[in-house]
């Protein structure tokens, strides 16, 4: 689900850019919230990865 949403708010961003430029207040707001959906579906991802072995 989560990746579906970070699509689509990629493609939302890429049309803003190519719109209002890619420094334009809509854009860098997308970019922002595509980040926040990205960092969501990394803390989803890495809670179910087994921690890795320790060295010592």
């Amino acid at each position: 689900m989560v990746l579906l949403l970070i699509e689509e708010k990629r493609q939302q961003m890429i049309e803003l850019a190519l719109t209002h430029g890619f420094t334009a207040k809509e854009t860098i707001q997308c970019s922002q919230e595509l980040d926040q959906l990205i960092n969501q579906y990394l803390r989803q991802t890495m809670a179910f990865e087994p921690p890795a072995p320790s060295v010592q």
